[in-house]
């Protein structure tokens, strides 16, 4: 059997006198995950577990979910749940990161500022929390917002590759040269109604002339865009819950659509007119397209993975539809130690 190195069999020794073993959280395994043979550290894993911790927006959004817990049932401990929750986020980026290395995938520096935005839109806070996506992601620490941001790019970069081209501007054009009717921004206008025999009459009006505006103004219950004339904007059609992209697609530019039930209500939409859409926008709409082949391509990136866990985390899962961190049941006092909770404010759930 081999021996520990005299050193480090004091220390244990000790610790285990004073406190009793289990008191000591002293920890054997260097890494916090071997993913494909690459090691998510301790440490990497305690600086992103602080990152969450130290935002309040974040939080906030935690706390508003009644989902997950922050704080362990002991003192200076973290909940198993959500360690492992953030353990797993960073085996999915490790994973991700593999695969762009591997398939050789482009992220030109250009398209840094489009994924900060997506970052931001996907970061906004609960409708009961303070801030913004941008005040939120801007809390983070540097190392763990770049992860983010990396992730993000990654993201990108396989959507684009699940679409047959990738992020370099060459490949990229000649993709919406392509694909011109996915990758154009409809102009929409909406007349909401009650019922459809009120849609109907409004829609008979507008074929014989009159202003699709104006009656927007005067008879849609959407309080948002009526007093716009019924404008929503111009936002690319799959960027609308179906089957409004669907009925927005083959609209003709000009033409008014006949009645369309959308929850309790009625719906007209008109599309005034289409239009390229921006670099800001053409790499979220690109991945709002690929959603699906992402949706199956994850989980099976993620489930062909080798993973070795420190295992005062939990276990590697590949049951249900996405491989994870399955965390421990307990005993609730130690289950991960919070190194940083006597040196400075206790994490709170």
């Amino acid at each position: 059997m081999k021996r520990l190195p005299a050193a480090l069999a004091s220390l244990t020794a000790l610790c285990a006198l004073m406190f009793g073993l289990s008191g000591c959280n002293v920890r054997f395994s260097p890494y916090a995950a071997v993913v494909n043979g690459s090691e998510i550290s301790q440490t990497q894993l305690r600086d992103a577990l602080t990152a969450v911790v130290d935002n309040a927006g974040y939080k906030c959004s935690i706390a508003s979910s009644g989902t997950t817990q922050i704080a362990g049932a002991g003192e200076g401990t973290y909940n198993s749940t959500f360690s492992a929750t953030v353990l797993s986020i960073l085996i999915q980026d490790k994973v991700v990161r593999q695969e762009v290395e591997r398939l050789g995938l482009p992220e030109p520096s250009a398209l840094g500022p489009v994924a900060l935005s997506q970052l931001q839109a996907a970061s906004a806070p609960a409708s009961s929390c303070t801030g913004s996506g941008a005040s939120v992601l801007a809390a983070f620490p540097a190392s763990y917002r770049q992860l983010l941001l990396r992730f993000q790019l990654d993201e990108d970069a396989l959507s684009a590759h699940l679409a047959g081209t990738t992020l370099n501007p060459g490949p990229l054009g000649a993709y919406v040269a392509r694909h011109k009717t996915k990758m154009m921004l409809a102009c929409v206008s909406v007349i909401e109604t009650g019922t459809k025999a009120t849609a109907l009459s409004l829609r008979s009006q507008i074929l014989g002339g009159t202003n699709f505006a104006v009656l927007a103004k005067a008879h849609s219950i959407d309080s948002t865009t009526a007093a716009e004339g019924g404008v929503i904007g111009c936002i690319p059609d799959a960027d609308f819950n179906a089957p409004l992209n669907n009925v927005i697609a083959g609209l003709t530019v000009g033409r008014v659509s006949s009645p369309i039930s959308f929850s309790s209500d009625w719906l007209l939409l008109l599309v005034s007119r289409r239009e390229s859409e921006t670099s800001q926008q053409l790499i979220p709409s690109l991945v709002a397209q690929e959603q699906s082949a992402l949706n199956t391509f994850f989980p099976r990136l993620l489930g062909s993975a080798k993973v070795e866990l420190d295992p005062q985390y939990g276990t590697w899962s590949t049951k249900g539809t996405l491989a994870r961190v399955q965390a421990n049941a307990g005993p609730p006092a130690d289950i991960v130690p919070n190194a940083g909770a006597n040196a400075g404010p206790k994490a709170s759930g």
